[in-house]
């Protein structure tokens, strides 16, 4: 054995059964996300289009929640050998990139059947630079660069209808974006105006998951909701890139 992994051997027999349990039971629940992308997958390819975004929300409720959970049961520390973060970022891959983009090449108007191909290869390969990127995230939580947050664009261009062109655009831009240093704030772990971007984050994902419910209405109150909660956080992380004295008491060593 060496000794790294005998250091992580002798880490993991500090804990007791019980704690191994409960870390063991946080990554499960982490890999339920690849059950919510395995019927999202087929709720996409029999055309239950709605079903296939009920799917990717539950997965993104999981996301945001096993993070403390981790945290709170000390997953690295309990099973080292485990590298909860490849699961994690193998999943969000799966659920937050590679769906949504099989999504985009499949549902929306992209012109003739060879350009979707593009489209979607802008996509994969463009997230490579958020997902392989060991500095992603500044040391106060804000990921740099585009984070890959696809499901996020795919559900905004379906819910608006947005025409062939518009979408081109999107798609090059952010996909560009995700190699351009701006700052996208973490809505649960950056430390400023933290609760008012949880909770515009909760507010976002409850409104989104209204909107796909009752699709193809787009009630004006509903709209107006959602609007300014998603804009709170694009804001938020406008701020940290343009004024990171006003909005960061630790300067990033990644910047």
């Amino acid at each position: 054995m060496k000794i790294g992994e005998e250091s992580a051997a002798h880490a993991s027999k500090d804990f007791s059964t019980l704690h191994k349990i409960v870390a063991w039971s946080v990554h499960f629940f982490t890999m339920t996300g690849l059950l919510w992308a395995i019927l999202a997958i087929n709720a996409l390819y029999t055309e239950n289009i709605k079903e296939m975004w009920i799917w990717l929300v539950i997965s993104l409720v999981v996301d945001a929640a096993d993070g403390p959970m981790a945290r709170k049961a000390r997953v690295k520390d309990v099973l080292p050998h485990f590298s909860g973060a490849m699961v994690d970022n193998i999943v969000d891959y799966i659920t937050w990139t590679l769906i949504p983009a099989m999504f985009i090449m499949q549902c929306l108007p992209l012109g003739p059947d060879y350009l979707p191909f593009i489209a979607g290869a802008f996509i994969l390969v463009s997230s490579m630079f958020c997902y392989a990127n060991t500095l992603m995230k500044s040391n106060d939580w804000y990921f740099v660069g585009f984070p890959a947050t696809w499901n996020v664009i795919a559900v905004i261009m379906w819910l608006f209808s947005v025409p062939m062109w518009l979408n081109w655009i999107v798609i090059v831009v952010f996909s560009a974006l995700a190699v351009i240093p701006w700052k996208w704030v973490h809505p649960f772990r950056v430390k400023k105006f933290r609760a008012v971007t949880a909770t515009s984050a909760i507010i976002w994902t409850g409104t989104t998951a209204w909107l796909i419910a009752v699709y193809p209405e787009n009630p004006v109150w509903l709209v107006i909701l959602w609007l300014i909660s998603g804009l709170w956080i694009v804001f938020v992380g406008l701020l940290r890139t343009f004024f990171p004295v006003f909005m960061s008491t630790q300067h990033s060593t990644h910047e």
